[in-house]
């Protein structure tokens, strides 16, 4: 057990120095322009003297410095570098601006428009004041192309016609020129290869969409048979969709996903043992260590979710009270941002290895071994399922539909200006509500981040994004705590609170701009101590980004709100004030600790000692308030009626909650203790059922009009002496580490069992009875004593000798008259209730040491 936990302590530290070194923060750049990239807008054709359709769009980019090993960091933007276009030799084109600053992605944009010389014409962009570096760009004049990017099913003919107008530089339409289409990859198909412009100059084509979901890419050419006419072949391109396969891939990846982060979590948890969930319970005293524990057992579980509704199960059950459960709440949403840390990382290549090794592992029978397989399963799992929701993800992002949808919350905003408002506020409720959905805030992060690789949205929209997962995460613990008592509902409001207020306080940083760019201060927090420019005009590392926006969220909520963790559980008290303090339920066997069965386990026995004790406190009314005093009264009889349907109740609910706990993952100790404790359920259940034959036997006394003697209140005083002190043994057998109880219970019993036997022996032979009953008070208590003295050295042979005696005594008796028989009957009746309530008392006492190997165990 302890190498286990060693060992998942070396896999945590591990993961925490990976996620360190994918944060170590780069340099800034010096200035330095390396190369200039054409982001978009080049190879365009226009008609004379009309604007390029797409802007041209240039990125400047620099050395990116070194990391904290020294080692080289990937180009990255430059800002503030101005960049001018200037025209070929012959070139009739212009561009406004002519010269632009680069934005702080070294970024910079052009309008192009087109002149009247038709054919190609071409334009270098460089820094203002010197050549180097320069790239050339070539913009074709004379043509106009309709119909690309359209968008159909796959395997069908297209709606509209891929177009080409043709004008000469007088504006008149180009007719009679040939124009040439040619399908580039080899599923997409061109029906009209080849056309010939009419006198509008118009040539059109339709296509039709292969098999795959994705871009088709077609050439066009125009080549007139004078000559005269030409322009270089162009790429454009339709979009293909197969809508079953597409949803079959995304759902079918986030199912991978999900089932991957519940089996990794299950692995580790099997190969830490349940003190894992423990700690919550026995490190919440001091606020920082709660933290830390609250961190590091979520980190395990791979949900904030389930360790706050564990949270709130342990305080409905009484055993943490809010102040305690505030710190690990914190701790919870520090470690649930470890899984968006993981598959931030491109460890794809691992995925396929990963299952199959798992695989392997998991065939193990030791419980450990096994425990390593499913996580190393699982964390394939994972990487599989967010590569096959990326790769669909990815296609779909490159539809203008599909991203057209996605812009009605972009959050990203105008040059200089703030982030939309409106877009921010649609953003978080939008993650609120697919976080509520799907009830963990661990998958719908991975969602974000597959939705950002695959380009459907921006960084500046992920940040709200994560903001109402966060948000929405806390409806799983303010629905569990529903039906608990006004404390455990305090600690789901203080859940809601926290993440609530460390919301607003992001939603505050997005809107205060940093630098020259006004750049959100925040995000730029987060792209300096994340490798790779975010805001460049290809980002770069946007799922690193991310996934260190959600850690640095939720770090600087905690060390903001920890030094007023008092207050803050103050707040919810007044928020939720508990008006009885006294008639405050707590749940024994509360329903949120199945999940941890070691705890379920440790309830159901703390229910059990309580029903034992119930039990008994009803055989000592019905014996010492009834019995003994010969009392009838029908309202106190009605009390132990209600008493022994509570028991019957509590019977029924403690069997049922050891039903549940076998559905959990159980080690074969927890295994071997359910059928013993529904033993123990049932003995303490037919304890209580024995205060009905006393209260018959006392209603037989009182319409016999028979008191009991001295003698016979001196004999039951001595056995109701040892039942007494053996039910305070049984019920300290089950409180903890307590053989000693137990042994000293069954000895009770066993002594209980001779007692019984020998009054027996006492009030079926007649000489007995008249000669104990024809002395004082003091000298029959010498004499019973001597008795039970003697009669303690007999064997059981000599025992069932004298149960047969007692048979023949009492028939002899009752026929001859010679001895009062209804009294002897309903004592001795009445002995063998209390030997029989011993006998269950001590089925539970020989059961604890089973029992005790539970407390071992943990």
């Amino acid at each position: 057990m302890i190498a286990s936990q060693k060992l998942t302590s070396l896999f945590t530290l591990l993961t925490a120095l990976c996620i360190l070194c994918g944060c170590t923060p780069e340099k800034k750049s010096s200035g330095e322009v390396t190369s200039i990239k054409v982001v978009s807008g080049s190879d365009q054709w226009a008609l004379p003297g009309e604007n390029f359709a797409e802007d041209l769009c240039l990125e400047v980019t620099g050395p990116g410095g070194r990391n904290l090993f020294g080692k080289q960091n990937k180009d990255t933007g430059v800002a503030g570098v101005r960049i001018k276009l200037s025209p070929v030799k012959g070139a009739d084109l212009t561009a406004e601006p002519l010269t632009a600053v680069t934005d702080a992605g070294g970024r910079v944009r052009f309008k192009i428009r087109a002149g009247k010389k038709i054919g190609d014409n071409y334009l270098t962009a460089s820094p203002e004041n010197t050549k180097s570096p320069q790239v050339r760009l070539r913009m074709a004049v004379g043509g106009k192309i309709t119909g690309n990017n359209q968008e159909g099913l796959t395997g069908q003919v297209l709606h509209d016609p891929v177009t080409v107008q043709l004008q000469k530089a007088d504006g008149q339409p180009a007719a009679g020129v040939d124009v040439f289409f040619n399908a580039l990859d080899k599923d997409g198909k061109v029906l009209t290869p080849h056309a010939v412009t009419d006198e509008n100059g118009i040539a059109k084509t339709h296509i039709r969409l292969g098999k795959r979901t994705g871009e088709y890419n077609l050439g066009v050419e125009v080549a007139g048979n004078d000559g005269k006419f030409f322009l270089r072949q162009s790429k454009l391109k339709v979009m293909g969709i197969d809508i079953l396969a597409v949803l079959i891939g995304v759902v079918g990846g986030l199912t991978f996903f999900v089932y991957g982060m519940e089996l990794m979590s299950g692995g580790l948890q099997r190969v830490s043992g349940e003190n894992m969930k423990k700690l919550l319970q026995f490190f919440s005293k001091n606020g920082f260590i709660a933290v830390c524990a609250g961190t590091f057992v979520t980190a395990v579980i791979q949900s904030s979710s389930a360790t706050t509704v564990m949270v709130i199960g342990f305080i409905n059950a009484g055993l943490l009270t809010l102040r305690q459960s505030i710190g690990i709440i914190f701790g919870a949403n520090i470690g649930t941002t470890i899984t968006a840390q993981i598959i931030s990382f491109k460890l794809d290549g691992l995925a396929l290895p990963a299952i199959a090794a798992g695989f392997l592992v998991m065939l193990s029978k030791k419980r450990v071994i096994k425990g390593w397989g499913e996580t190393l399963f699982g964390f394939g799992l994972i990487f599989f399922g967010m590569n096959m929701m990326s790769s669909q993800l990815t296609v779909l992002g490159k539809f203008p539909t599909f991203a057209a949808v996605f812009q009605t919350f972009n959050c990203a905003p105008a040059p200089g200006s703030l982030m939309p408002f409106g877009a921010v506020m649609g953003a978080i409720a939008i993650g609120l509500v697919a976080t509520g959905i799907i009830q963990s805030s661990s998958a719908s992060t991975g969602i974000v981040i597959a939705l950002a690789g695959g380009g459907l949205i921006n960084f500046f929209t992920a940040i709200p994004l994560l903001i109402g997962c966060n948000i929405g995460t806390t409806i799983t613990a303010g629905f569990a705590a529903l039906t608990a008592n006004r404390h455990a509902k305090q600690a789901a409001l203080a859940h809601f609170l926290f993440n609530t207020i460390g919301a607003l306080v992001m939603l505050v940083l997005l809107y205060i701009p940093y630098g020259a760019a006004r750049t959100p201060i925040f995000l730029y927090m987060v792209n300096a101590i994340t490798p790779g420019n975010v805001f460049a005009a290809i980002p770069e590392n946007v799922t690193r980004h991310i996934a260190m926006a959600h850690t640095l969220f939720n770090v600087l909520t905690v060390l903001l709100l920890c030094p007023f963790m008092k207050h803050f559980a103050l707040l919810c008290e007044k928020l939720l004030p508990v008006t009885d303090e006294a008639g405050l339920k707590t749940i024994t066997l509360e329903p949120h600790l199945l999940a941890t069965p070691s705890i379920a386990l440790e309830q159901s026995i703390s229910a059990i000692r309580n029903m034992v004790n119930i039990s008994w406190n009803m055989i000592d009314l019905a014996v010492n308030r009834h019995f003994l005093k010969v009392n009838t009264s029908p309202e106190e009889f009605k009390e132990l009626e209600e008493s022994e349907q509570i028991i019957d109740d509590m019977q029924t609910d403690i069997t049922n909650y050891l039903v549940q706990i076998t559905r959990q993952r159980l080690t074969q100790v927890q295994s071997n203790l359910i059928p013993i404790l529904m033993h123990c359920v049932n003995d303490a259940e037919r304890i209580a059922d024995h205060t009905e034959n006393i209260m018959k036997l006392t209603k037989r006394l009182s319409k016999a009009n028979i008191v009991l003697s001295e003698i016979a209140h001196h004999d039951m005083g001595k056995i109701w002496e040892l039942l007494q002190s053996q039910a305070e043994n049984v019920k300290l057998s089950l409180s903890g580490k307590n053989l000693e109880s137990a042994a000293l219970a069954l000895e009770e019993e066993r002594q209980i069992n001779k007692l019984a036997k020998k009054y027996e022996k006492n009030y079926t032979r007649k000489e007995d009875y008249e000669a104990l009953g024809s002395v004082n008070p003091s000298s029959g208590q010498r004499q019973a004593e001597d008795l039970l003295s003697e009669k303690a050295m007999e064997n059981e042979e000599e025992i069932n000798k004298l149960t047969k005696a007692y048979e023949e005594s009492h028939i002899e008796r009752r026929n001859t008259g010679k001895c009062a028989v209804d009294a002897s009957v309903i004592f001795i009746e009445m002995l063998w209730e209390l030997e029989r309530i011993g006998d269950h008392l001590a089925n539970i006492a020989a059961r604890a040491p089973e029992i005790q190997k539970h407390y071992v165990e943990l």
